[in-house]
C-alpha cells in the first residue's frame, strides 16, 4: 500500500496521470503540477478530494515547481510534449520540455528531500523494430532529419539524466517506458482513441501503408497497477531500474485493431489505406520479464475487454 505520502505528480492532469491521481488520492495528498493543455482530470470524479492539489504550472517554471515539491515524498515525473504531430511542429519545444522539464523536476527533487522519482520515458527509445525488447537492450535512434525521433531522443536523454542524478545523490530513481497505453478519458493523439470517435460519428478511418503494422495495447488500468507497485517500493531492489510496462498478449495489426472497433462499435466508417506521412514504427511488442520479476506485475486486461469498457465511456462522453 501507498499510505500517508505526499506524492505530486507533473502532467497530473492527462490521461495516465489522472488515472493515477484516482488510485492515490484516498490514502494520499497528491499534487498535480500542469499547464492543463491536455486536460483528463476535468472528467475525473476527484477534482473536489480535500486530498487533492491542482497547481497550474509548466516544468520549465523551475522556480514554481520547486516550490510546490517542498515536503513531497514522490514525485512522478509524466509532463511531456508527445504524439508524433504536436512533436513534429513543436521539436525545439520537445527537446526543452522533456529535457529541461526533466532537470528542473530533478534538481528540485533532490534539493527538497524528495526520496523516490519515477520518470515516465517512451517505448520510441526502441526505435521502429522491437519485438520482446528488454530493457536492456540497445535504444535505436531514426536520422536526424526524421521530426519524430526529437521525441525519443529527449526521453532517452531524460533517461540517462535520471540515472544520473539516481547514482550521484540519495534518491531512489526508476523509469517506465510505456507501451500503447489506453483507455477512458484519453486526450492527445492516441490511435485507438481517434479510431473509436471516427467510429462512432461514421467517418473515414485511415489506416496508414498497408496497416501490418504491430502493436501492442496496455489498458490504463493495468499500467497504473505496474506503476503503483513502483512506488509502493523504496528499496535497493527497484533503484536505478527500467521498466518496461506493457501488455504482449493484446498484441494485433493496425488493420485489425480498426476492424475490431468498427465491429464494436456497429460502425459504417470505411477503412482508407494511406501512405504514413513519415517514419512508421513497424513492429513494437515489449518484454515485460523485469516489470513480472521485480514487482509481480501481470496485465489483466484484454484487447477486447478493454476495448469495451473505452468505447462506453466515449460514447457516454462525446
Amino acid at each position: 500500500m501507498v499510505h500517508g505520502k505526499k506524492i505530486l505528480i507533473t502532467g497530473g492532469a492527462g490521461f495516465i496521470g489522472s488515472h493515477l491521481a484516482e488510485r492515490l488520492i484516498s490514502e494520499n495528498e497528491v499534487i498535480i503540477y500542469d499547464n492543463f493543455s491536455r486536460n483528463a482530470i476535468k472528467y475525473s470524479q476527484i477534482q473536489e478530494e480535500k486530498n487533492l492539489k491542482l497547481i497550474s504550472g509548466d516544468v520549465l517554471n523551475a522556480e514554481l515547481l520547486e516550490k510546490n515539491l517542498e515536503g513531497v515524498d514522490i514525485c512522478i515525473h509524466a509532463a511531456a510534449i508527445a504524439g508524433i504531430y504536436s512533436v513534429g511542429t513543436s521539436m525545439t519545444k520537445t527537446i526543452k520540455v522533456n529535457l529541461i522539464g526533466a532537470y528542473n523536476a530533478l534538481e528540485a527533487s533532490v534539493r527538497q528531500g524528495v526520496k523516490q522519482f519515477v520518470d515516465f520515458s517512451t517505448s520510441e527509445v526502441y526505435g521502429p523494430y522491437v519485438f520482446r525488447g528488454k530493457e536492456s537492450d540497445q535504444t535505436t535512434q531514426g536520422p536526424l532529419h526524421e521530426k519524430r525521433w526529437v521525441y525519443a531522443v529527449s526521453k532517452l536523454a531524460s533517461e540517462y539524466l535520471t540515472h544520473a542524478y539516481g547514482h550521484e545523490h540519495s534518491i531512489n530513481v526508476s523509469t517506465i517506458r510505456p507501451f500503447n497505453v489506453y483507455g477512458p478519458r484519453q486526450v492527445g493523439e492516441g490511435a485507438i482513441q481517434q479510431m473509436i470517435l471516427k467510429a462512432m460519428r461514421g467517418d473515414e478511418i485511415t489506416v496508414y501503408n498497408d496497416g501490418t503494422q504491430i502493436r501492442s495495447w496496455c489498458f490504463v488500468s493495468d499500467f497504473v497497477d505496474c506503476l503503483y507497485k513502483i512506488i509502493s517500493r523504496d528499496d535497493e531492489k527497484i533503484k536505478n531500474q527500467i521498466f518496461n510496462i506493457g501488455n504482449p498478449q493484446s498484441t494485433t495489426t493496425i488493420l485489425n485493431l480498426a476492424e475490431l472497433i468498427k465491429e464494436m462499435t456497429n460502425s459504417s466508417s470505411k477503412i482508407s489505406f494511406k501512405p504514413h506521412p513519415g517514419p512508421e514504427v513497424e513492429i513494437r511488442v515489449p518484454d515485460i520479464t523485469n516489470a513480472r520479476n521485480i514487482l509481480g506485475y501481470e496485465p489483466q486486461v484484454s484487447l477486447k475487454a478493454g476495448l469495451a469498457s473505452t468505447i462506453a465511456w466515449f460514447k457516454e462522453n462525446s
